[in-house]
């Protein structure tokens, strides 16, 4: 397929792309008119509302043309690809499937892939994570478990860690509690034992909010930073609605350790006698 905007048609058929988002909010006109781009004797300028494209459906196959009715099944055939017929097909599909766990997930761990594709990431890792930095600025962090591609802007994400007030003190705690603990299940009634414990030093130090020490403050707590540890792939937990439920710690966490103090330069207790004066 050939498209180069040489021909009237060609361009008429973009324009009416554009006309659509423009519909749909995801563009704002800024200067120009479509019809001179048709005729060829001008430009259009725009500005792309990108939360907005951000939530835009994108599919191979268009929604207009699938003819299920129930949810399910649209949404089946709306994602269905083609099997792989060449083997450049199919490290195409491997590469662009990693591509879109390293964009879209916080974290790819390498035990969740198949043998195909960790294999194809073995050999590509760092041709797909420099290809990623050099279209959205984002840095690879490759430790032995897996990849996480890092925000240093902190502008792509909705779920922050750490974060000020309460909830995001209690989930930075209970982060660092957990990351002694990868590779076990923690149960949940210790974890809100725990924060429970923890409550009223806060509340008298003004750190949490005067309700968290409250009976039973402890369970919304624990809840609300085990969903978004589990957000950020840091956690797996069960979700039985009958005892015993359990937290699994996953390798990510490891970041949010605390390691012993190491004194850098001088004597101990020198830096002892200092902190004396």
């Amino acid at each position: 397929m050939h498209f180069a905007l040489e021909r009237r048609d060609e361009r008429s058929d973009l324009v009416a792309v554009a006309r659509m988002l423009i519909g749909l909010g995801a563009l704002t006109r800024v200067a120009g008119d479509e019809q001179a781009f048709v005729d060829n004797t001008g430009d259009v300028l725009y500005d792309v509302r990108r939360r907005v494209t951000s939530s835009l459906l994108a599919t191979t196959r268009g929604p207009s043309v699938v003819q299920a009715e129930d949810f399910e099944d649209r949404l089946a055939q709306v994602t269905y690809e083609l099997p792989a017929s060449t083997d450049e097909l199919r490290n195409r599909r491997i590469r662009h499937h990693l591509t879109r766990i390293l964009v879209d997930e916080p974290v790819l761990y390498y035990d969740r892939l198949g043998d195909a594709e960790a294999a194809y990431l073995t050999g590509q890792r760092a041709a797909i994570c420099q290809r990623i930095t050099s279209f959205t600025g984002l840095v690879p962090e490759v430790r032995a478990e897996g990849i996480a591609m890092v925000d240093p802007y902190d502008d792509l994400t909705d779920v922050r860690m750490p974060e000020v007030g309460t909830d995001g003190h209690a989930a930075l705690l209970i982060a660092e509690r957990l990351a002694r603990s990868i590779g076990t299940l923690v149960p949940l009634a210790n974890l809100q034992a725990w924060v429970a414990d923890l409550a009223p030093r806060f509340v008298e130090q003004r750190l949490w909010k005067r309700t968290a020490s409250e009976p039973g403050a402890e369970v919304e707590l624990t809840e609300t930073a085990l969903g978004k540890l589990e957000a950020l792939r840091l956690v797996e937990r069960s979700h039985r609605t009958e005892p015993p439920a359990w937290v699994r710690p996953l390798p990510a966490i490891a970041r949010y350790a605390l390691a012993e103090p190491t004194v850098s330069g001088g004597d101990a207790n020198d830096l002892g006698r200092k902190q004396d004066r």
